[in-house]
């Protein structure tokens, strides 16, 4: 982990003078297995949630808000979706944190960090990224529920339906949970690279160290990433939904 105050644009610079263009694509292996394995069990495990949570208030006679209910929710969804794919997001991590030209295996490095540490190994700096994910999930789905009521009252007011409305409010969403919870991801990845420890020692230190600016050092590259992800997921996630429900619909008004 750098702690030069190096820029972006001369990051890129000196990690392609010194590893070459390949290092751009350190780490994608194991990076395209957590995005497909996250994804799929985030919109699985929301699905079910929401429905066993809904279930549960009915029969205990109770009911909490919509957006109460989007925090807690996305929140167990979050927690899930982490715990069974963060094996592939610490070996992501330590391949590119590996500063060579020599491309790490990654048989080799999961070999290594067995070895080393065990299955235990795997899950370094599992409980700050739980407590990040858990927050920015039930952020992440809170905000999205916001924003799409405020483009709602914007569509009756304009008498209109604005275009790619929930990639807009999924792009927002995005960006609001990855502000809130990236001083908590720093954290993570410094426990990734160094092998464990204490996630508050840690948190202490780094605060001592560097202050409050850096535990948002690359924050813009991260965002750049993610909240175009969350726009291009809500917004297939959305059309999906309403594509099954019309389909429904056509196949119950035929019998």
């Amino acid at each position: 982990m750098r702690e030069d105050g190096l820029k972006g644009t001369g990051l890129v610079k000196e990690l392609l003078r010194n590893e070459g263009i390949r290092a751009l694509w350190k780490g994608n292996v194991p990076a395209e297995g957590l995005y497909i394995l996250y994804g799929a069990s985030q919109f699985t495990s929301f699905t079910m949630i929401n429905k066993w949570f809904l279930h549960f208030q009915d029969q205990n006679h109770f009911s909490v808000s919509q957006l109460t209910q989007l925090l807690l929710v996305g929140g167990a969804t979050g927690f899930i979706s982490t715990f069974v794919t963060y094996p592939f997001d610490l070996l992501r991590t330590r391949l590119v944190a590996h500063e060579s030209r020599n491309l790490l295996s990654i048989k080799d490095t999961c070999k290594s960090i067995h070895a080393l540490d065990g299955i235990k190994g795997f899950f370094f700096g599992v409980h700050p990224t739980l407590l990040s994910v858990v927050m920015s999930s039930g952020v992440f789905f809170w905000s999205y529920s916001l924003a799409r009521d405020a483009a709602e009252e914007i569509n009756k007011r304009s008498h209109g339906k604005l275009w790619g409305v929930e990639a807009m409010c999924g792009f927002v969403a995005g960006v609001t949970a990855k502000a809130i919870t990236f001083p908590l991801d720093t954290i993570r990845k410094r426990m990734q690279v160094l092998r464990g420890g204490r996630a508050s020692q840690m948190l202490i230190d780094h605060w001592r160290s560097y202050g409050l600016a850096n535990f948002y050092r690359g924050f813009g590259v991260s965002v750049i990433k993610t909240a175009p992800t969350s726009a291009i997921s809500m917004a297939i996630y959305e059309y999906s939904i309403s594509s099954m429900r019309a389909m429904k619909g056509s196949a119950e008004s035929r019998l």
